[in-house]
């Protein structure tokens, strides 16, 4: 029987968590900041609404490519390194959005943080899931969506705190996008008392390292029996790792295929047009733009509620029962969303212009109110199963890879919606696109009831057996 009492340091396992978590707190935040800081930058620098897409969706294509890049290189130089590397590229790029000059600028500055974010994404689900006992996987896990979302919650507030408080300051969105290179440095500094991964120092054959690391975190009578069964895992493949070797067995490729499922299943819901156009979407319904921000401030306090309710669950239910009800709630929610937009709101010719009008007062706080119940079940069900299974599927010789290509399809899906939804709301309305979603999301639902797994309560390795054989 599990008894954290008995271990040599019981609280190491949650400082290893709080403190490589950071990384989520940058990812959360620079991923939201963005949302605020569009209203304002698009008068400094002159932004069409191409332009605004591109800048926000460019960190999007940064990121994917720092999913991969990120994959690669855990696998390669090991988890901690990799962390220790991205808190350096969130410090550097986080000031070089403070101080771009022109669009161009911008772009190149939101595309190196992009690299940070999609290699966080990728290593530090990871790192976790590899430090944990398999019954502290789910809650340990989802501490990094819970820092996540209290990234994007700490976007939304210092936004509306400098809006509201400081509605004269010029330039105000370059304080917004500076903040995050001080979660940044945290990160660096705490990852430099942080130790490597088990697993890494098992592949790389050094065996003493990785017994040291496990007595920190293990009972004394699990280190022995966790380092047999890595051990077991490696030597099935002995041979080394030869990517295009891999991709011909089908048991791999049915996981490639499992984890590309579960993240397009989470694009479509569009939760990111929905966190980063925020006060984008509450202003083209009728509020100002310190109401819009402000607003959005719902948004992060909603998520964080939310996530720790996901905490409560996952542990208590199985991965797929609670991505198939989370699935139908923002289907349900898009649904109602479209709605609303059709039947709340009409356009008029306003100076020249044609302008969303409500039907009636405080229809902007109904389209406010459905897009919080979407991320009750976004945050709450779907977003902590995500993360963890993208953690737990892939085979130990190709972990970091297989988590960095989910991840790289997850940030190309992303990109992709991001770059067009400003246009598909400027030139087709809310009803039809976020009806378009609730269709997409349909299809990807039936999909997840048919093709994805159960892996609750396996170790990794017994995961990995599953698969196999």
């Amino acid at each position: 029987m599990y008894n954290k009492t008995n271990l040599q340091n019981p609280n190491r396992i949650k400082l290893i968590t709080l403190v490589s978590t950071f990384g989520g707190l940058c990812f959360g935040y620079d991923t939201g900041v963005i949302s605020g800081a569009l209203i304002f930058m698009k008068y400094d620098l002159n932004l069409t609404p191409v332009q605004e897409g591109f800048i926000t969706s460019f960190l999007l294509f940064g990121a994917a490519l720092g999913s991969l890049l990120g994959g690669y290189l855990s696998d390669r130089q090991g988890r901690r390194k990799n962390i220790l590397w991205v808190a350096v590229i969130f410090i550097f790029g986080a000031l070089g959005t403070a101080l771009a000059w022109d669009v161009q600028s911008m772009i190149v500055a939101r595309f190196v943080l992009g690299l940070a974010v999609g290699c966080a994404s990728v290593t530090v689900p990871v790192y976790i899931t590899e430090l944990a006992r398999p019954q502290q996987r789910e809650s340990l896990v989802t501490v990094n969506e819970l820092m996540i979302v209290t990234g994007q919650f700490l976007a939304y507030s210092v936004n509306a705190a400098i809006v509201n408080f400081y509605p004269d300051m010029s330039h105000n969105w370059r304080i917004m996008l500076a903040i995050p290179a001080i979660p940044g440095a945290l990160l660096w500094f705490g990852m430099l008392a942080m130790p490597e991964s088990p697993r890494f120092f098992m592949r790389r054959g050094e065996t003493d390292k990785a017994i040291k690391v496990l007595k920190t975190v293990r009972l004394p009578e699990e280190v022995d029996r966790e380092i047999k069964e890595i051990q077991q895992v490696i030597d099935i493949d002995k041979d080394k790792l030869k990517l295009s070797q891999e991709l011909k067995k089908p048991w791999v490729i049915q996981l490639v295929l499992i984890g590309l499922m579960i993240v397009l299943a989470t694009r479509v819901t569009g939760v990111n047009t929905i966190m980063y156009y925020a006060p984008t979407v509450l202003k083209a319904t009728g509020l100002g733009d310190a109401a819009a921000v402000t607003g959005a401030v719902a948004n992060g306090v909603v998520s964080i509620l939310a996530t720790l309710l996901g905490m409560s669950l996952i542990g208590k239910c199985s991965r797929r029962s609670m991505f198939f009800i989370g699935q139908s709630g923002v289907t349900l929610s898009l649904v109602l969303i479209g709605l609303a937009f059709k039947f709340f709101f009409h356009n008029e010719m306003i100076n020249g212009a044609e302008t969303l009008v409500a039907n009636f007062d405080g229809a902007s706080y109904v389209i406010l109110g459905l897009m919080l119940v979407f991320l009750v079940f976004m945050q709450g069900w779907i977003a902590p199963v995500f993360w963890l299974m993208l953690a737990e599927i892939y085979p130990l010789r190709m972990r970091g890879l297989g988590m960095g290509f989910a991840v790289f399809g997850l940030w190309i899906f992303d990109f992709i919606i991001q770059s067009i939804f400003p246009l598909l709301l400027s030139n087709y309305g809310g009803g039809m696109t976020f009806g378009f979603f609730a269709a997409t999301n349909i299809v990807m639902l039936i999909l997840l009831v048919k093709y994805l797994p159960e892996t609750r309560g396996l170790s990794l390795e017994q995961i990995e057996k599953k698969f196999r054989f």
